[in-house]
């Protein structure tokens, strides 16, 4: 039987706002390897964020942008984008409520304008440079969306959003807006489709409510000690540790 974890990295195999690792868990990565159990990144971040990280942790098989892009094996399994018309849709819910959008894809990104609520996100996620380009989307492919807004606001546009788009909240002021049907869970789906015809356990760590589908989708769920409410009660195993990483790889033997 093939085993397969999927790590999310903020909050989960990345602690402190950062993308750094902690030995412990690079060396867990190593072992799992040589235990035959295959580790798959799956994370909202994309590529042009994360490429530094998964060489150091030699991770050949990823999730990006909230399952908007999947590789494995060396092979793109999935490369979701918005069209233009969505966007503009998106645009028009944004601007009738005087939101600022940014666009993503796998080799960077931009902003609509550079607000208060902007510069508060971007702060709080340690973010430095940040490009600004309205007509980003016109010359450039947008695998998904952010929406800078509070928690009020966004279930008061919710509405209007779910006829274009699903929406995930990641972070105290922005969420994410994504192409219909996508997620970590669907992206998943995919993935293991490509495996179709061997027999599978399959394992998940994760933090956040974006992680909620891939939960729903996995034998094991592993909750981080400081994860959502709504994760753990999810999730097979709530670690207890800070590490929750290597303490659930160790619960269920993957590791010694």
């Amino acid at each position: 039987m093939k085993k397969l974890a999927f790590f999310d990295l903020d909050g989960t195999l990345c602690s402190g706002g950062s993308l750094q690792v902690e030995e412990e868990t690079i060396a867990a990565f190593r072992e799992l390897k040589e235990n035959e159990v295959l580790p798959i990144i799956a994370t909202g971040r994309s590529f042009y964020e994360v490429e530094e990280l998964l060489a150091l942790l030699e991770a050949e098989h990823f999730v990006l942008s909230n399952g908007c892009y999947v590789q494995f094996a060396g092979k793109t399994i999935l490369n979701a984008r918005f069209s233009n018309n969505e966007i503009e849709t998106i645009l028009n819910i944004a601007n009738k409520n005087k939101l600022s959008a940014g666009f993503f894809n796998q080799q960077g990104f931009a902003v609509t304008n550079l607000s208060k609520v902007v510069k508060e996100h971007v702060t709080y996620m340690g973010i430095h440079d940040v490009p600004i380009a309205a007509d980003f989307y016109q010359t450039n492919p947008v695998s998904f969306m952010n929406l800078y807004l509070n928690t009020e606001l966004e279930e008061r546009i919710s509405g209007e959003l779910a006829a274009v788009a699903d929406t995930v909240r990641f972070a105290p002021l922005a969420i994410d807006v994504l192409p219909k049907n996508v997620s970590k869970g669907t992206a998943i789906q995919k993935l293991l489709k490509s495996m179709a015809g061997s027999e599978l356990e399959t394992y998940a760590f994760g933090d956040q409510n974006n992680d909620l589908s891939m939960f729903q989708l996995v034998d094991h769920g592993i909750a981080m000690r400081h994860g959502t409410e709504q994760l753990k009660s999810c999730a097979s195993y709530v670690a207890k540790t800070n590490n929750g990483v290597v303490e659930g790889l160790k619960h269920h033997g993957l590791i010694s």
